[in-house]
């Protein structure tokens, strides 16, 4: 005989309560006591409320003696031990690798799928098996599992066997697809003992013969099929009560709820018929209630029978202000005294944001949502190392995993060796590759900023210690990159391995999130089928894959605050049976509510009715439930909602709350409310041109570079020297121009370092003309290697290189001989204020005359029409004269082309003299520490630039330049 015993009790406030009664007066019915007894409930976090509702009814009737036990099924699970000739249960990463090597190995199944790369095979695997689970717990009944008193348990295959064949042959039945059939087949296939689903059942099989008290289901959903048959079981032993949601507005309940909450449940159920779990038409309300008149059940004008309910609908102008909205709202309950609030986060990305909101006004707050664990910074890590491996070195995912809190924390200096190889990367485009990067920081450079004030041998320290770096994040990379696959021990030791070496694993450990990951990384070693696992090998790319998959399903959990937390944060169905004193709702746009699942790879709806799954339309329905019994459970609800989305797109309020919004404006009654923001008062000050005043940040040391800025624009001066604020270059694809003359540089300086060692041996034009051929080759060769965007700018050179060699014996004819070339000068010069200014640069080359007479020469990768203009804007570039104060002995300055033009063809002159140079420096001189001093004094730094200094100036941003009041 069946002791089974259902009672629907209607949602609302005041359900646990009602629960409580009904669960008391059944308990007194039995024999037994009501500790004996066991309470299960959904989750974890229904037990609290549930116990306070025992405690509280049991409290006004008098009743005595402890409370029965609750707790979830799988806690319950959990008294029941394995039997010693039980298999371990397969692990999820066991299944996970059988099913992906089985689609590895058919290539049919590949073509239909159209797989293409390592990670659409893992999303196909782990689809097949949440496939597989979700029809092992819809088609495999508790008697594939059942062991009555006169049978053996070795007898469990053959009966889980018999109930996959009852399943399949009963889909096979119908009209399937390909899709469906590869499912059933895969699932038959690993369907076996030791599946999660098949052990779970045979863990409830075990524990329906152990219980001796009687059990009370409370949930708001109905229960599984397997969970049904189970509770049926039960009944046949022990006395059983199945408390669940009436989602129907018939009273005719042994506990009759409140007259209003009826009327609410009938309004909601009118508004959202897809809620109903009945199939008869939804009666209004109790007999005293007013006839039906029309859709919404009274006609316009009447006076609603229940109070008007507590439901806010709050739409704001983009996703700030539903932030701010709702972050003000759950703060001012707070002020207001209420300790037990609820935010649901049915949009992540707002919910985040009022996260942070909160955080910052101090609120308390427990998340229960999580996110995946691929977003944390832990796991960001570990991926860029990935990157770095398959990509050999990529620029942006070494300076990723560089700039990572858990890679070598310890290391000394650590902040500017990570800053001097970005610069260094940024300075030189480099977009990845070892070789490219170690053939860049080989390179005899001053990779530091020119006015950091760097000695050189700072400098050489520094480009040391980004040398040994870059080597030893190259060694660890190519210990990952060798060829061939691998068994997944010897992916995980190498994993530990890099841990290691990298110094990560402490850091890792300190941090929440990279706890998780070292822990999910170890459980993937626990191998449920160790001899299945051995043989099994995977190639980096399949690793990769397998540890992205396994992230993105691990939810991360930030762990909550010590203390009082007033705020939870969840989803919509963490709010089943739980009550709070008030709860926002984000998210509540047509595009967002309801949600639907994305369609895994090729499991469509269809083919999910095929399988005889849950389909779209009865998620959408559960998550109606869900909706309306926020509404129902809790005092007040405020719903939030954006008009206007993250693209500008217009968006409108949920289909579902425009119903209901309807239905109760037809008694007059307005949901739609505004919710005051903050106000911030801003008046509109018009503003002038800007000119700072910093006599304590004059720089001690100055380049031509430097002073050039000052003479350009002071301001620009102010803000990039100064305070230091100049942004970082972007590496880029298409080769810098000052990396060009850079190579140019070097092979001049090789050039005529070999003539002047060996000056008979280059004595004529062919064999100088040869010389420099070979050294441009060779130099340009290096960066050949890595880039082949270079090789336009060498044919240009080889088209100079004739003109260079001839206007160079010319040159000498005159004579004139190469002295010395990137000659590095620094020179201090006193102010008339008495302080010391440090002037330093590199000079591109230095020729000396007979007589003795020093010229310096300025390489410019221009035409030298472009270059006979120089002359007239010496007041503005000083760099040539600049050079003057560097090397007082120079009496001369020309600027040399290293760029052909049509115009100017073969011109065996590609010098462009300075006239007066001795003059314009003693200038410069007077000039250059007349500004200093000035600047020491207070004077002020205008953003006076034109439109030429303006055009690509860092500082823009700051200055406003076009937003002044008048102009400059």
């Amino acid at each position: 005989m069946s002791l089974l015993t259902t009672r629907d009790i209607q949602p609302g406030r005041g359900f646990l309560e009602r629960a409580a009664e009904v669960a008391w007066q059944y308990l007194e019915a039995q024999d037994q006591p009501a500790a004996a007894a066991h309470v299960v409930v959904p989750t974890a976090a229904q037990i609290p409320a549930t116990r306070q509702a025992l405690q509280a009814v049991a409290a006004r009737s008098g009743r005595a003696g402890l409370l029965p036990r609750i707790l979830t099924l799988g806690h319950w699970l959990l008294d029941v031990p394995p039997l010693p000739d039980d298999p371990l249960p397969r692990t999820h990463l066991t299944r996970l690798l059988t099913v992906q090597q089985a689609i590895r190995s058919q290539s049919w199944l590949q073509q239909i799928f159209g797989l293409q790369g390592e990670g659409a095979a893992w999303g196909l695997a782990q689809t097949i098996l949440t496939v597989g689970d979700e029809l092992s717990r819809r088609w495999l009944t508790l008697d594939a599992a059942w062991a009555g008193a006169a049978d053996d348990d070795a007898d469990y295959e053959t009966r889980l066997q018999a109930a996959l064949a009852v399943g399949y042959d009963t889909l096979a039945e119908r009209f399937l697809g390909e899709e469906s059939r590869i499912v059933m087949a895969f699932w038959r296939t690993l369907a076996d003992r030791a599946d999660p689903v098949p052990v779970r059942l045979q863990g409830m099989a075990r524990l329906a013969e152990q219980v001796d008290g009687p059990v009370i289901w409370l949930a708001p959903t109905p229960p599984e099929h397997a969970e049904q048959a189970w509770l049926e079981r039960l009944a046949q032993r022990v006395p059983v009560l199945q408390i669940g949601y009436a989602w129907h507005a018939d009273v005719s309940n042994e506990t009759t709820p409140s007259q209003a909450s009826v009327t609410e449940l009938a309004t909601l159920l009118q508004a959202w018929p897809e809620c109903r779990t009945d199939d008869a038409e939804v009666r209004e309300a109790p007999a005293h209630a007013e006839a039906d008149h029309g859709a919404a059940g009274f006609s316009q004008g009447d006076e609603p029978p229940w109070p008007a309910p507590a439901i806010r609908l709050c739409g704001a102008a983009r996703f700030e202000d539903e932030a701010l909205m709702a972050a003000q709202t759950l703060v001012n309950w707070l002020n207001e005294g209420r300790k037990q609030l609820a935010l649901v986060a049915h949009d992540r990305v707002v919910a985040r944001r009022v996260r942070a909101l909160l955080a910052r006004a101090g609120a308390p707050v427990s998340d229960e949502t999580g996110w995946k664990l691929s977003t944390t910074r832990a796991a960001a890590a570990l991926m860029r190392w990935f990157d770095i491996v398959v990509t050999g070195g990529d620029s942006q995912a070494l300076l990723d995993f560089l700039k990572s809190p858990y890679c070598l924390p310890a290391m000394e200096g650590r902040s500017q060796r990570i800053g001097a190889l970005e610069a260094l990367i940024r300075r030189y485009s480099v977009t990845g590759g070892w070789a490219r990067l170690k053939q860049v920081a080989e390179r005899d450079s001053q990779y530091a900023d020119p006015d950091a004030g760097n000695t050189a041998r700072e400098a050489t320290q520094q480009v040391g210690a980004m040398q040994a770096l870059i080597a030893t994040l190259a060694d660890e990379a190519s210990r990952w990159a060798e060829p061939g696959k691998r068994p997944l021990g010897a992916w995980l030791a190498l994993a530990e391995q890099t841990f290691d070496h990298f110094d990560m694993r402490a850091a890792l450990v300190a941090d929440e999130a990279g706890r998780q990951l070292l822990e999910c990384l170890r459980r993937l070693g626990l191998r449920g089928d160790a001899v299945q696992m051995a043989s099994i090998t995977l190639s980096l790319a399949e690793w990769r894959a397998l540890i992205g998959v396994v992230l993105e399903s691990e939810v991360f959990k930030e762990p909550a605050p010590a203390g009082d937390c007033r705020i939870v944060v969840l989803p919509l169905n963490g709010a089943r049976m739980r009550r709070f004193e008030g709860v926002v709702v984000v998210g509540c746009d047509d595009g967002q509510l309801p949600s639907a699942a994305p369609e895994l790879m090729f499991l469509s709806n269809a083919v999910r009715r095929e399988l005889g799954l849950a389909d779209r339309e009865a998620r959408f329905a559960q998550q109606a439930r869900d909706l309306a019994e926020v509404l129902l459970n809790n005092a007040e609800v405020v719903l939030t909602w954006q008009r206007t989305g993250s693209q500008g797109e217009p968006r409108a309020l949920s289909g579902w709350l425009q119903r209901l919004a309807q239905r109760y404006a037809a008694h007059g009654v307005t949901l739609a409310a505004k919710v005051a923001l903050p106000v911030l008062t801003t008046r509109a000050t018009p503003q002038k041109m800007p000119q700072p005043i910093a006599p304590t940040l004059v720089p001690n040391r100055l380049s031509a570079a430097g002073y050039q800025a000052l003479r350009r624009c002071p301001y620009q001066f102010f803000a990039t020297r100064m305070l230091r604020l100049a942004e970082l270059d972007e590496p880029s694809e298409q080769l810098e121009k000052r990396a060009v003359g850079e190579l140019l540089h070097a092979t001049l300086l090789r050039y005529h370092q070999a003539v002047a060692e060996a000056p008979a041996d280059h004595a004529g034009d062919a064999e100088r003309l040869a010389l420099l051929t070979a050294i441009s080759r060779e130099v340009f060769q290096a960066l050949l290697t890595y880039d082949g965007n270079v090789l336009p700018f060498y044919h240009r050179w080889e088209q100079v290189m004739p003109g260079y060699v001839a206007w160079q014996r010319e040159r000498e004819a005159q004579g004139w001989q190469w002295q010395a070339g990137e000659v590095a000068r620094a020179r201090e010069m006193t102010l008339d204020d008495g302080h010391i200014l440090t002037l330093h640069g590199r000079l591109d080359r230095l020729d000396r005359q007979r007589d003795g007479t020093l010229a310096v020469l300025d390489y410019k990768t221009q035409p030298l029409r472009v270059l006979r203009d120089k002359p007239d804007e010496i007041f503005e570039d000083c760099q040539l004269a600049f050079y003057g104060l560097l090397e007082p002995d120079v009496a001369e300055g020309a600027w040399v082309a290293l760029e052909n033009s049509e115009r100017d063809g073969m011109d065996v002159n590609r010098a462009v003299e300075l006239p007066d140079y001795a003059t314009i420096v003693d200038w410069l001189a007077r000039q250059l520490g007349e500004d200093i001093v000035r600047l020491r004094a207070g004077e002020p730094l205008p953003a006076f630039g034109d439109e030429a200094a303006c055009r690509y100036c860092e500082a823009r941003g700051l200055c406003r330049k076009g937003f002044w009041e008048g102009t400059a």
